[in-house]
């Protein structure tokens, strides 16, 4: 039987022109996912209170030079996130109240890991911010918040990662240590960022119309950290609480022609024990961190900084912006002491595409000077010397670490971005003996 595809053709072309799947273009610029609006129905479903996330991100990065192995490989890393936002004051009437369910799945590979760092001492920074915590399920979040006197007093309840509310920075990069908060990469071990949660409430108060006040208390709990307990709920295992406090300011400050700003100070305190980085408890330095003393504490304090400079053509969603973060840890228990953080992008720099933007960041790490004691007192001790670093046994010395990016993010539509980049790192985990790297990056975002 012969088949002709003129009438097939025919029917594709009806089909393919008709209003019901005009509304679904996937790679529409205008498209804000890539599944389409479902027939009108998310759109509805959102103006009932019920909007619904799906999003993929992937992160390749491969070195072009330097790192502790110069093998040039490419390591890719990703993260799906189904997340759910719930408005009940839509849903069930009561006022100003807001739930959230997010459940995320991370896989893949670090070229940290694996090629820029020396295993001994590691990158303090990572060339794919979406690797780390465990490749694994999650729950993220799972929380509800309320507002009261008006929504100036906002109070949240629920699984939490700790910079969604505290230390909080914004995300233009693809290095760990210039993307979001900071807290998340030096003190770790207390402090967890998405997609790690824990239990937690805090409360925001706005007590002036540019000022806000926070206050917390979370959870310490290493269980949670554990990638085979990605929907851990008990607190069985927790070691003590963790409360922050912030103080932000929200001005439209004359000397940026009135463009918006956020300056935040903040500090927290945790009451888990914590072993100090270098001493046992008569005061003689141990190699080992089994046999050094135990603290009540441990504390860090923070400056965060966000300004946009220029506004182009007077539109406040482009132009020049930038970000500056600082954090100063416990010196007794934390092993990097400070970090400063220095980024800046341009949106919209091109009329043609006003939602691109242009990103040059900078992240510094210093690594506390008891840890290096501890690390040539360790080498001493066997008898090693620089001459020995290739000794399995040594214990590298590690000074400060230095990561730049410059990128490009191509936003296709609210549905789909790609941002190319080029990372710089500079004695990768502090150690001077490997090679500072050059790194090509690119990460992809799609909205489902």
């Amino acid at each position: 039987m012969k088949f002709s595809v003129t009438p097939l053709v025919m029917i594709l072309s009806v089909t393919f022109t008709s209003h019901t799947v005009l509304a679904f273009q996937p790679f529409a610029q205008d498209q804000k996912w890539i599944l389409g609006d479902w027939n009108g129905k998310r759109n509805e479903l959102a103006q009932q209170g019920y909007q619904f996330n799906v999003a993929f991100q992937n992160e390749s990065a491969t070195n072009l030079s330097g790192g502790y192995n110069n093998s040039q490989k490419l390591f890719n890393a990703n993260q799906w996130a189904f997340g759910t936002l719930l408005d009940l004051e839509k849903i069930a009437n009561w006022d100003n109240t807001q739930a959230n369910i997010t459940i995320t799945k991370r896989d893949g590979q670090s070229l940290s890991n694996d090629r820029i760092s020396d295993p001994r001492a590691g990158q303090f920074s990572s060339a794919q911010e979406i690797y780390g915590r465990g490749q694994s399920w999650r729950l993220t979040n799972a929380w509800i918040k309320k507002g009261f006197v008006d929504n100036h007093l906002q109070i949240k309840f629920g699984r939490m990662g700790l910079s969604d509310d505290f230390n909080a920075s914004q995300c233009e990069f693809q290095n760990l240590m210039l993307c979001g908060g900071q807290l998340g990469k030096t003190v770790g071990d207390i402090w967890f960022n998405s997609p790690v949660s824990q239990w937690g409430i805090n409360f925001k108060y706005q007590f002036l119309p540019t000022w806000w006040m926070g206050t917390g208390i979370y959870e310490v709990n290493p269980e949670n950290a554990l990638e085979k307990h990605g929907f851990n709920l008990d607190m069985q295992e927790s070691k003590g609480a963790l409360i922050p406090v912030e103080l932000i300011w929200k001005p439209k400050l004359d000397l940026f022609n009135g463009l918006s700003g956020e300056y935040k100070i903040g500090a927290f305190l945790s009451t888990a024990e914590a072993k100090d980085v270098k001493k046992d408890e008569n005061g003689e330095i141990q190699a080992k961190a089994v046999n050094r003393k135990w603290h009540d504490s441990k504390h860090s304090i923070w400056l965060n900084v966000q300004q946009q400079l220029i506004a182009r053509n007077n539109d406040p969603k482009r132009g020049l912006f930038v970000s500056a973060n600082f954090t100063f840890n416990d010196k007794a228990t934390t092993v990097v002491e400070t970090t400063q953080q220095l980024a800046f992008w341009y949106k919209g720099a091109f009329d043609r595409r006003p939602n691109d933007s242009v990103g040059l960041g900078f992240a510094h790490f210093d690594v506390n000077e008891r840890v290096r004691e501890r690390q040539n007192t360790s080498n001493q001790l066997l008898e090693l010397t620089q001459a020995d670093y290739a000794n399995p046994l040594y214990s590298p010395i590690q000074h400060t670490e230095l990561n730049i990016e410059l990128n490009y993010n191509f936003q296709w539509s609210p549905a789909i971005s790609l941002r190319p980049n080029i990372q710089y790192v500079y004695q990768p985990g502090g150690v001077k003996q490997v090679d500072n790297a050059w790194v090509a990056g690119l990460i992809m975002k799609l909205n489902f």
